[in-house]
């Protein structure tokens, strides 16, 4: 068997190993996984989206953060809507640590849907809280407002907006 063909068997190997009942085998599958590193974010990042069991999409959650990959932020941002109160706060814990990488698609999934998901909203306060403002201005700390329970929730896609227009025009 080839190298490639081996690699994939392990891959597809702790895949499966996420949907285990035993605790440790799932825990050994995701360590696996985020030593595999680039491999295995499309498979992580599917599961994250669409797996029945919680356990596996917070096992796909864990492992994301765990590795860092940039490619894995779309699957994080949806994963803020999940049925799973510990998945929505893993994927928010990643997305915190991606730092202003992960803004930009975080910003545009609050001009989409942050209107009508109370959930995106909660756990966009969480990433952003996490963030440090980098310039005096106060726009993170605008948005930071907008995201807080109390405040009307069209005011979080118009901050969004304006965040996302700012970071735009500096690139």
């Amino acid at each position: 068997m080839s190298r490639r063909g081996n690699a994939r068997n392990v891959l597809d190997a702790h895949m499966k190993a996420l949907e285990s009942e035993d605790g440790m085998l799932r825990q050994s599958a995701r360590e696996g996984l985020v030593a595999l590193g680039g491999a295995a974010v499309t498979p992580l990042a599917r599961a994250l989206e669409h797996a029945t069991s919680k356990q596996v999409r917070w096992e796909a959650a864990k492992a994301l953060g765990a590795m860092g990959e940039a490619r894995a932020i779309p699957a994080l941002v949806t994963a803020l809507e999940d049925s799973d109160s510990d998945v929505i706060w893993l994927a928010a814990e990643a997305l915190s640590a991606f730092g202003k990488e992960a803004w930009p698609a975080l910003l545009g999934a609050l001009i989409v849907g942050g209107t009508e998901s109370s959930i995106l909203r909660k756990g966009a306060h969480h990433v952003f809280s996490a963030q440090k403002e980098s310039r005096g201005d106060g726009v993170l700390a605008a948005l930071q407002t907008a995201l807080e329970a109390g405040a009307l929730p069209e005011t979080a896609p118009m901050a969004a907006s304006g965040i996302l227009k700012q970071l735009n025009a500096q690139a």
